[in-house]
């Protein structure tokens, strides 16, 4: 039976594949999915040739095996292959008629989650005719939104299966440009039921469709130019739409509702339900269109006034001058100041503007909430209880903490999970090494994916190894991870032939590393390996204390005495990462420490490390060390004590962290018309002793995913990730790439969480990612800077001065700063507001000729004036002087030049 498989597909004969399967038994056919599935990994390995590649198998024989796959494998073994089979539809006919699967009806049903089907609406209808599939509404409304045709030839498309379309559309449907003209055909015809599918229309806003679905039962509402007496009658559609997560429902419906607002029968007091969600929306033609909505209810002056009034102040949820003047109109013309329209509007109190409370005056209390000072506290201390990393008590402990390490890719659980394995190795027993096997299963199964961050593969190698060690000595508790371990290797071996591939699976020392940056942690984790084989428990220098990345002081001083004392010379890169890591706090007693436990070389290197004035003295045995204490500590000075030591070719701005930039206008005649432009200079790394850890990272010259988690590499000096992320990945502002949006999200995560002040490249960052595309990162942004301000770490002159120049050639849209500061900077602190009022300053000053949204700006800083009772910035004032003479901007520019 195998064999003639065998025959029929090497000999590629499609035309007896069917026959052949015919002949077999349930049972027989089912015996032979095992080799079906072991010719169909034969044939699908990739060959790769000179210029191209392409799989083992021919067209027909990934045929014969797509055939044999459908009459003898069951519904999960056979997959959601929608494709291969049925590009052949006479074929695949020919199959059903004498023998269609019991799972076929059940798996067409599922077809609605495929990204695409060989087969579509009419082949449904011909199989549901002849018994093989019993279609579900979703199948029927999904594959007939996909085929906008032959619509009568089935009297139950248009009668019974249009409807369900309108329930459960294809994702598809707003791109079959054919529906919206047909379907007002049919309309027209009478051969769709006009109401109903209005009706429908309206239903989809609340369905959780996606946005270009929703608004494509919009367009057709719209399109179809629904009566007066129409709308009357789907009032309560409408309304319910009003609740609606997609703005393009809302607004058109909000549309449709002014045409009917002055109608006798319109559901004033219902609407007024609704009012609140609409004007504390984000989206401000939805509050807009809403204001004006309410203004003409007003005028019509059948409705309860104050009923309305307490609902229309939930627009002061918004810091737009334009929305909370036109708010305060209203109230002002038709709602009187009752006690419920005080204590309506106290709720809003500290949110409404400055120029718009005389306004409102006889409805706010005047005794209104006053900002306290800030408590000025002193700078954050990086080392404290509270963010002590607890590490791994026993070989039990470090069982449960290594499946974590795996599931978080990065420095963090990497760290404490090598030093758990370097202290607890040796601690397996015959109960407990039996928690050994799931985690080995765990490793296997995130090594042998396409793509695994470095950080997994280094753990997951060093899991794999240690593993097999520990087989030998426990071959049965462990009998299964051998088993484990051959198909991982066998899984591998398919990817090998791929010349771009990496091996992740062997001895560590010969296992693949994509980047020159990721060598360094390489290295670092042969000596771990070499640690765990020999019974070694002498800990690593690097592993930080307290977290994000920290290392306690007073914990390197008690780690190289360890080394001191044992003569053993700790791993050079090992030793640089531990002075990179450490937190320079605190010193004075940490010096005392150095003196009385340290010696030689490891003494005269901590006492310059922690003493800020300190110069180097004693005998540099270990240049690198030396080095990379300078950096971390100084980074600002070149000492000439380090000249000569085999590191003056390096770029100097690798060491201070300072590089030139500037914001540059392309002309409009590039595809990014406004760029930030960083010089970095190239760097390739040479083949000596002594290299620097920090020689790996600047050598890298292209982007790769684990950039950020060098942030907990470098944490006293970020700069140069912070100057690498920012060429990468912010140069224009308009990028939206998941890969850059990532990069960018993790650094700024990580910048949030080392609390240190910025030096250049930090302002540098913070001010581009206060303009930042994505949301997420703009909030991060604004955290940053609120915490710095608090504890003084902050300068908001030199942070403007990137804003601004940006903002001068419009590098972003600048409505996404206004936003930012107005519901997340503006009015935290009285020390907030006064920082603020410096930071806008300062963007200001950096400014020319007005730039698009320059009034929004000045909006703000208006209210930041008034908040600070503070006047106009001399420098601002010629400005503002300039920027009258633009006719948007007379007014504000006036309004600022009175204060």
């Amino acid at each position: 039976m195998k064999e003639r498989l065998y025959e029929i597909l090497n000999e590629e004969k499609t035309h007896e594949i069917i026959p052949f399967l015919k002949q077999l038994s349930a049972e027989e056919r089912k015996a032979l999915v095992p080799t079906i599935k072991k010719m169909n990994r034969e044939i699908s390995k990739i060959v790769m040739t000179k210029n191209s590649y392409h799989t083992a198998g021919s067209t027909e024989q990934h045929s014969i095996i797509d055939i044999a796959s459908f009459v003898c494998m069951d519904q999960k073994t056979f997959g959601k292959n929608y494709w291969s089979l049925f590009r052949n539809i006479d074929q695949t006919e020919q199959i059903l008629e004498w023998g269609c699967p019991v799972w076929f009806s059940d798996f067409i049903n599922d077809s609605v989650e495929a990204e695409f089907t060989a087969f579509n609406y009419q082949h449904i209808l011909g199989w549901t005719k002849k018994g093989y599939v019993q279609p579900k509404p979703e199948l029927l409304g999904h594959h007939l939104s996909n085929y906008p045709s032959d619509l009568d030839q089935n009297p139950e498309t248009l009668k019974t299966h249009f409807w369900y379309l309108c329930e459960y559309p294809s994702k598809s449907l707003p791109f079959r440009k054919e529906w919206l003209p047909l379907v007002q055909k049919l309309v027209l015809e009478q051969k769709i039921e006009r109401k109903r599918f209005l009706k429908e229309c309206l239903l989809a806003s609340n369905r959780n469709f996606n946005k270009n679905v929703t608004g494509w039962f919009m367009d057709s509402f719209t399109a179809l130019k629904p009566t007066d007496e129409e709308l009357i009658d789907l009032q309560n559609e409408l309304l319910a739409g009003l609740t609606s997560a997609q703005s393009k429902a809302v607004n058109t419906i909000l549309g449709h509702l002014k045409k009917i607002v002055s109608n006798p029968a319109f559901k004033s007091n219902e609407f007024s339900h609704y009012l609140p969600n609409l004007l504390s929306s984000e989206i401000k033609t939805v509050v807009v269109s809403s204001l004006i909505l309410t203004e003409k209810i007003f005028q019509k002056k059948k409705v309860d006034p104050e009923m309305l009034g307490v609902a229309l102040t939930s627009a002061f949820v918004s810091k737009d001058d334009g929305i909370q003047s036109k708010t305060a109109k209203i109230i002002l013309k038709y709602i009187a100041a009752s006690e419920n329209m005080r204590e309506a509007l106290a709720h809003y109190s500290e949110n409404i503007l400055t120029n718009v409370r005389p306004l409102l005056a006889k409805y706010i209390e005047e005794n209104q909430y006053e900002l306290e000072e800030d408590i000025i506290i002193e700078r954050l201390s990086l080392i404290t209880n509270e963010n002590q990393i607890k590490e791994p008590e026993s070989f039990e402990d470090l069982m449960f903490l290594l499946p974590i390490a795996i599931e978080n890719p990065g420095t963090y659980y990497y760290d404490i999970a090598l030093a758990g394995l370097i202290r607890f190795a040796h601690e397996a027993n015959t109960e407990s090494v039996k928690l050994m096997e799931p985690v080995f299963q765990k490793a296997c199964k995130t090594i042998a994916r396409w793509e695994v961050p470095y950080f997994n593969v280094l753990l997951c190698n060093l899991i794999i190894n240690y593993g097999l060690s520990l087989l030998e000595k426990f071959p049965i508790q462990l009998k299964n991870i051998e088993k484990i371990y051959q198909k991982t290797c066998e899984d591998e071996a398919t990817r090998e032939v791929y010349s771009n591939y990496h091996k992740k699976i062997g001895p560590i020392k010969n296992i693949g590393v994509e980047n020159l940056a990721m060598t360094v942690f390489k290295e670092i984790a042969i000596d771990v390996y070499h640690k765990i084989q020999s019974g070694d428990q002498i800990p690593l220098l690097s592993t930080m204390t307290h977290s994000p990345c920290w290392i306690a002081p007073f914990k390197l001083i008690e780690r190289l005495e360890i080394y001191q004392n044992k003569k053993i010379e700790p791993n050079s890169l090992d030793v640089q990462l531990a002075l990179q890591r450490c937190a320079l706090e605190n010193t004075s007693e940490v010096l005392k420490q150095v003196e009385r436990r340290l010696k030689g070389e490891y003494k005269e290197l901590l006492l310059f490390f922690f003493n800020k004035n300190a110069s180097p003295k004693g005998k540099i045995e270990h240049p690198s060390w030396w080095m990379t204490a300078g950096i971390t500590r100084s980074p600002e000075i070149g000492f000439k004590e380090f000249e000569g030591l085999g590191y003056d070719h390096i770029p100097k701005e690798f060491f201070s962290g300072i590089y030139n930039w500037k914001t540059i206008d392309s002309k409009k005649n590039s595809y990014y018309p406004v760029e930030l432009s960083i010089a970095i200079p190239k760097y390739h790394l040479e083949k000596r002793k002594n290299k620097l850890f920090l020689e790996y990272f600047i050598a890298e010259q292209k982007s790769f995913s684990e950039i950020p988690a060098f942030m907990g590499s470098f944490p006293n000096t970020p700069a140069n990730v912070l100057a690498k992320v920012t060429k990468t990945c912010l140069f224009y502002s308009g990028i939206a790439e998941v890969y850059e949006r990532n990069l960018v999200l993790k650094t700024a995560q990580f910048l949030y969480q080392i609390k240190r002040p910025l030096n250049e490249m930090g302002y540098l960052f913070l001010g581009t990612i206060f303009l930042d595309g994505d949301k997420t990162i703009r909030g991060i942004a604004a955290e940053i800077w609120l915490e710095k301000v608090s504890h003084q770490m902050i300068d908001n002159v030199q942070l403007g001065k990137v804003v601004g120049n940006h903002e001068k050639l419009e590098w972003a849209p600048i409505k996404r700063l206004t936003d930012l500061i107005q519901h997340h900077m503006l009015n935290i602190s009285k020390n907030h507001n006064q920082a603020l009022e410096c930071l806008i300053s300062n963007i200001l000053l950096q400014m020319e000729s007005p730039v698009t949204n320059l009034k929004k700006l000045l909006e703000v800083y208006h209210e930041v004036l008034a908040l600070n009772q503070s006047q106009v910035n001399g420098e601002v004032k010629d400005k503002l002087n300039n920027w009258k003479e633009n006719s948007s901007l007379k007014k504000i520019c006036n309004l600022l030049l009175k204060k």
